[in-house]
């Protein structure tokens, strides 16, 4: 079976298209206020929720609940589709801020972004991967009969400095999540109607 290229996977696929909507958006005669703030708030929602779901509830739940291994493969399956989430909808926040309606009024916010979206991209495409990667070589030589103990030990040490990386960038991205959610709800107006 051959691997698809990495053009062919749906985590570039998704990027893509967001990428291609934010080029486009600034050209986008209907983009108007009302789409703009109804495409950044459904991406800040969603972001903000996976993220709260993913770092409170279901990574602590099945952390406690399944066997290690089986914990960390089905991590090793979430994750990067995690990471794709928050890369895409934070591109589309940026996307409504930098091009739509009203755009340059919040340099603050394309800041706060940034960094979350320079952390979700180093945790989707350098960090998790390699950890995943070291943590699998290590289920490997756990399950070998002749384990390499030495191996192995280097192996849980790699994993646990990247691990460390990774919820540090995520974390970041959560800070910066709140944040610019502060920032939104100092602009709403709540008005009986």
């Amino acid at each position: 079976m051959l691997d698809p290229s990495l053009a062919n996977k749906n985590q570039v696929r998704l990027l893509a298209v967001a990428v291609a909507v934010l080029l486009t958006a600034r050209s986008m005669e209907f983009w108007s206020g009302q789409v703009a703030r109804s495409v950044h708030l459904l991406a800040y929602g969603t972001w903000l929720g996976s993220l709260v779901w993913t770092t409170f509830v279901a990574g602590i739940t099945m952390f406690k609940n399944l066997p290690r291994q089986v914990f960390g493969r089905l991590q090793a399956k979430l994750f990067p589709l995690y990471f794709l989430l928050a890369i895409a909808c934070i591109t589309l926040q940026v996307g409504t801020l930098a091009f739509g309606p009203g755009s340059g009024l919040a340099h603050k916010q394309l800041v706060t972004l940034g960094i979350a979206l320079v952390a979700s991209l180093a945790n989707g495409f350098v960090v998790e991967p390699k950890a995943t990667e070291s943590m699998l070589k290590r289920y490997q030589l756990e399950n070998d009969d002749a384990k390499d103990a030495e191996r192995i030990k280097a192996l849980r040490s790699e994993f646990g400095k990247l691990h460390g990386l990774s919820s540090t960038l995520n974390l970041a991205a959560l800070v910066a999540a709140v944040s610019h959610g502060w920032w939104l709800a100092s602009r709403m107006v709540l008005s009986a109607a």
